[in-house]
């Protein structure tokens, strides 16, 4: 009797510990996934991390969270790629020409001066099967990070001053310009001023004590920080600043499959929303620059006049990026060609 007794207690802890002792199955877990941005809330980034963020509860019915830090409360510019390439945390939007001091490719987004100048090509280019094995090849390998989604933190960028108006290369003569990267300095410096590499989050307080001159940042950028308070003239002319938001590879290759899925459905609605919302806020963006600073929108001569001067630069990149570079140089050129003719 008292065996059986012993039995039947020894079966009853078992299930018990079946029913409470086990950890959630996967059916059952849940997964958290910090995503961490650099730009105020107010930026039109930070609210397409908030659509994604929604959009992944949705799609993963409530199993991967999505939280989202922007202001750069856990990684500040320059420390946000190397954080998700170690796994120190999950996700990141990133300028992609942050990175060309790892790799020159990633200087891609600013040979696109002046040849990508609306919507249709920016798009059309960076969905380009070549753009996406060249740029995605170049994260996974290097950085071990998987580009979900490509936006834009701009496609409208500004020269800003406060000294006098850009419209022509020679009005940069000797000022400091803050810039975001180093094929963008070699830009400013080759037109005469001199680039200071900063990131967009210092360089309002740079331009209030006179650290600099002034900025090349984008519209959206320069809109969210209220850049009029610091500066009088701004350049308006139409390129692109590139963001991908990466995820760390080890990190997406631990979920199963189904919430893979549902996390790259998310990011293709999200890259969807987040280039449309870009397209009316700019429009927005562009009328409240231009009741706060002094705006010069460059014409469609002046555009090709200042591509010429950083021809010489384009000529340098695709030098040192081989293959790879001139086929990305190569599609570019196509693209706007094709847009311009209609195709």
């Amino acid at each position: 009797m008292k065996k059986m007794m012993r039995c039947l207690a020894i079966g009853l802890f078992a299930a018990v510990w079946l029913m409470y002792g086990i950890p959630a199955s996967g059916a059952e877990q849940t997964y958290k996934i910090r995503l961490t941005l650099y730009w105020p809330p107010s930026h039109h980034l930070v609210k397409t991390a908030n659509f994604f963020s929604d959009r992944v509860k949705e799609h993963t019915q409530g199993r991967v969270v999505v939280e989202v830090y922007p202001s750069g409360q856990l990684y500040s510019q320059a420390e946000s790629l190397k954080a998700v390439s170690m796994g120190s945390i999950e996700m990141s939007d990133e300028f992609m020409g942050k990175a060309e001091t790892i790799d020159p490719l990633w200087g891609v987004v600013q040979t696109n001066m002046f040849v990508l100048t609306d919507y249709q090509m920016l798009w059309k280019y960076f969905d380009h099967p070549k753009f996406r094995e060249i740029i995605g090849g170049l994260y996974i390998n290097k950085m071990k990070v998987k580009p979900l989604f490509i936006v834009a933190s701009g496609s409208y960028m500004m020269l800003t001053n406060s000294k006098n108006p850009i419209s022509k290369p020679a009005d940069l003569s000797k000022k400091l310009i803050r810039v975001p990267s180093k094929s963008i300095m070699e830009m400013i410096n080759l037109w005469g001023g001199k680039g200071v590499i900063m990131s967009s989050g210092e360089q309002i307080m740079a331009m209030q004590v006179g650290t600099v001159d002034g900025s090349w940042t984008s519209l959206g950028d320069g809109v969210s920080r209220q850049i009029w308070d610091v500066q009088k003239y701004a350049m308006l002319f139409q390129s692109c600043v590139t963001h991908p938001f990466v995820i760390n590879m080890r990190f997406f290759n631990s979920l199963p499959q189904g919430l893979q899925k549902g996390i790259e459905k998310a990011a293709l609605e999200t890259q969807d929303h987040g280039r449309k919302e870009l397209e009316k806020i700019e429009a927005e963006q562009i009328k409240i620059l231009k009741s706060k600073m002094t705006v010069h929108a460059l014409t469609a001569k002046e555009t090709e006049a200042w591509a010429q001067t950083i021809q010489p630069l384009i000529d340098k990149w695709v030098k040192a990026t081989g293959e790879k570079g001139k086929a990305l140089r190569d599609i570019m050129v196509q693209v706007r060609k094709d847009v311009l003719a209609g195709k």
